[in-house]
Formats: structure tokens, C-alpha cells, sequence
């Protein structure tokens, strides 16, 4: 009862006219703000430059295709599992991504009204079923940072400092404190959540085998780029992107990553043209996708909604010329204006 008190006082407050006069500008601000700076980078790198240094290989377009679609089939096969309905569609799923992107949870919060008004579920039970995923979803996330920055330390790509490698068993423990959440909820059970066992467990096992094919995807798109020289600095960018992704309550993260990633190319000593190239196909590849796959259908849906609504529920302001135009047919067939 305290979560669910805590969830509506959070929607209260999402909802107060102060923290959206907050909340609005920033989510244009951040984004036109990283834009320009990404502009004038480029600029200074030369847009001929990233042009010509675009990849060449056909699988690393393909590669960021697919990889498009990894995380919403992950969360469709779970939500179908947990709700038990499989009138859960793909295309809500790409919507909470893609609302996702724009800022952290939003999504969540968009799923959680969508599936309260189209699915004939308990809200108890959804409620549950969308926050226990994003915990182990978070918990699966952060089990494969730390697996990414083991193999990059492995790979030779990056050498500990002299103290870390002195205190391993430290950082292995504190590395292992993501699945303390895991945990909680497991040994909880039904005192802290109305999923079983076996449903957290199978649901943190998707979880797991989507961030795995995540990073899989994400080291493809990198090797067939050509614009890195070698497997360790591939999985330095995965890693990198990995930190990017997981960093809490940032807007516009695709975003954020190219910045970060072209300043890492100057830091390398690697063809910033090349790397730049592939990280600006890449982010324009997820915003065409994410407009042609959910944007405009959605809009589509939405004009269609509203056009049947007015016909069927006519607005106050076409209820009120209907009106006018009766109170004029009446007043003209009185004086006799019309014709027969």
C-alpha cells in the first residue's frame, strides 16, 4: 500500500503546473542544445569528411535494423508472461521505447495507463507486473555493465590502476551489489510483490538474454563499421555505450552518446570522420525507424480517433453551430424566405 501510495503521490507531482513549467522546456532545451553542439563538431570535422567515411559493409545497416526491435519482442514476451493476455501488442511496446528515450520511465508510465485502459487487468496486478520489471530489468542492466567492463579489462583495453588491482575482491563484491535487488525480491516473494518465484526468475532471465543480444548487437554494428581498429577498442565502445545508456533521468541519450563517442575518437587517437559517420547513421537510423514505424501510425491513429469522436460525440463548439444554423432555418422559414 505504501508503493502504491508513493506511485500516485509521484503521478501528483508529475502532474503539478510548477514541475511542468520545469519539465517542458527542458525536454526541448537539452535535445536543441546537444544538436547544436553535435552541429558544430561536425563542422569541425568536416561534413565531407563524415560523409566519405561512411561504412561500406551492408550488415553493419542491417545490424542497426534489427537491433531496433531487441529490447520491445524481449519486453512483448514478458508482459504476454506476467499479464497473462496475449492481446498485449508489439506496436505498445515500441511506443514505450521510443516515449522511453525521450526521458527515463515515461514509458513505463504510458504502458501502465494503456494496458489499465485497453486490457481487463487488476491495476494491482499490472502495477506490480510494470515495476518489478523495471527492477529486474535494472538489475539485468547492471549485471552487464559490470560483465562488459570485465571483458574490456580482460581484452587488454584497459589496464587497472595499481590500487584497484591490489583491492579486486572489493570492487568483485561491490560489483555484485546489483543483485541485491534481485534478491530482495526473490527471498520477498509475495510480501513485497504478486509475482512468484519462478515468474521472477524467468523474468530476469529475458531480461539477461536481452541485454546479452543488446551488446552482441551493439559490438556487430561496431566491427562491421570499419571505423575501429580492433575487437578490444569494439567492446570499449560497447562498454562506453552501456555506461551512456544506464545513466539515471538523461534525455536524448542517443544523442549524449555521439558526443561522448566522438570525443573518445579524439582520445584514442582513432578516426574521428569514421566514427562520427557511424554513430550519426546509427542515431539517424533509430529516429527515421522510430518515426516511420511508431511515429506516424500513431499519429495516424490519433487523427482517426478524434475524427470518429467528432462525428459520433460532436463537440461543444459544433453543438453550438448546429444550433445556430437551426435557430436561423427556423427564423427564415417564419418570414417566409424559403423556397419550396
Amino acid at each position: 500500500m505504501r508503493i502504491r501510495r508513493g506511485f500516485r503521490s509521484a503521478l501528483a507531482l508529475l502532474d503539478a503546473r510548477w514541475v511542468k513549467r520545469i519539465v517542458h522546456p527542458l525536454r526541448w532545451a537539452v535535445p536543441g542544445l546537444l544538436i547544436a553542439y553535435l552541429a558544430w563538431r561536425l563542422t569541425q570535422l568536416g561534413w565531407g569528411a563524415v560523409w566519405n567515411a561512411r561504412p561500406g559493409n551492408i550488415g553493419f545497416y542491417a545490424a542497426v535494423l534489427l537491433s531496433f526491435y531487441v529490447q520491445p519482442v524481449a519486453d512483448l514476451v514478458i508482459y504476454r508472461g506476467l499479464l497473462r493476455s496475449e492481446a498485449v501488442p508489439l506496436m505498445a511496446l515500441l511506443r514505450k521505447r521510443y516515449i522511453n528515450s525521450l526521458f527515463d520511465y515515461s514509458g513505463e508510465l504510458y504502458f501502465f495507463f494503456w494496458a489499465r485502459k485497453k486490457l481487463a487487468i487488476k491495476s494491482t496486478l499490472l502495477f506490480h507486473a510494470v515495476k518489478d520489471t523495471n527492477v529486474l530489468s535494472a538489475s539485468a542492466g547492471l549485471v552487464m555493465i559490470w560483465m562488459s567492463l570485465l571483458a574490456v579489462v580482460a581484452s587488454g583495453g584497459v589496464k587497472l590502476p595499481a590500487f584497484a588491482a591490489d583491492k579486486m575482491w572489493t570492487f568483485l563484491m561491490l560489483g555484485s551489489l546489483p543483485l541485491v535487488l534481485l534478491l530482495a525480491l526473490f527471498i520477498g516473494g509475495r510480501r513485497v510483490t504478486m509475482l512468484s518465484r519462478h515468474q521472477i526468475l524467468v523474468t530476469f532471465a529475458i531480461h539477461l538474454v536481452r541485454c546479452v543480444a543488446q551488446l552482441t548487437m551493439e559490438f556487430l554494428v561496431w566491427w562491421l563499421s570499419g571505423a575501429l581498429p580492433s575487437v578490444a577498442v569494439c567492446l570499449e565502445f560497447v562498454a562506453l555505450r552501456v555506461l551512456v545508456t544506464r545513466l539515471p533521468m538523461v534525455p536524448s541519450k542517443d544523442l549524449v552518446f555521439v558526443g561522448i563517442g566522438i570525443a573518445a575518437a579524439g582520445v584514442l587517437n582513432i578516426s574521428a570522420p569514421s566514427v562520427a559517420a557511424a554513430l550519426v547513421l546509427m542515431t539517424a537510423f533509430s529516429l527515421v525507424q522510430n518515426l516511420l514505424i511508431v511515429g506516424l501510425p500513431w499519429f495516424l491513429e490519433q487523427f482517426q480517433v478524434r475524427r470518429l469522436d467528432r462525428v459520433v460525440n460532436p463537440s461543444s463548439t459544433t453543438r453550438q453551430e448546429l444550433a445556430f444554423l437551426t435557430l436561423r432555418y427556423h427564423s427564415a422559414a417564419r418570414r417566409g424566405e424559403l423556397k419550396e
